[in-house]
C-alpha cells in the first residue's frame, strides 16, 4: 500500500443487511400451517370461533370506555361544584 498525497483512499462498504425477527407472525403462521394439514374443513370453523371470541371480547372494552366516560363526567362535575362552593 503506497502513500499517495494526491489520491484519497475510497470508502470501505459492507453489504450488511439486517433480519427482522417478528415472533408474532412466525406464531400465527404456525397455527395456520398446523390447522391447515391437520383437517381443512375445521379451518372455516376454527376460524369462525376465534373471530367469535375476539368479537365477544370486543364487547368489554366498550363497557370499559363508556365506564370511564362517566367516570370523567362524574370528576368535572365534582371538581366544577368545589370551585363553586369555594368562590
Amino acid at each position: 500500500m503506497a502513500i499517495s498525497f494526491f489520491k484519497t483512499q475510497k470508502n470501505k462498504q459492507y453489504s450488511y443487511k439486517p433480519v427482522f425477527y417478528d415472533a408474532k407472525k412466525e406464531e400465527r403462521e404456525k397455527r395456520h400451517k398446523s390447522a391447515v394439514e391437520s383437517n381443512p374443513d375445521d379451518l372455516e370453523k376454527g376460524l369462525r370461533e376465534r373471530m367469535h371470541t375476539r368479537w365477544r371480547r370486543g364487547t368489554g372494552t366498550r363497557e370499559r370506555k363508556a365506564s370511564n366516560q362517566r367516570l370523567i363526567i362524574i370528576i368535572v362535575v365534582i371538581v366544577l361544584l368545589g370551585y363553586l362552593f369555594f368562590m
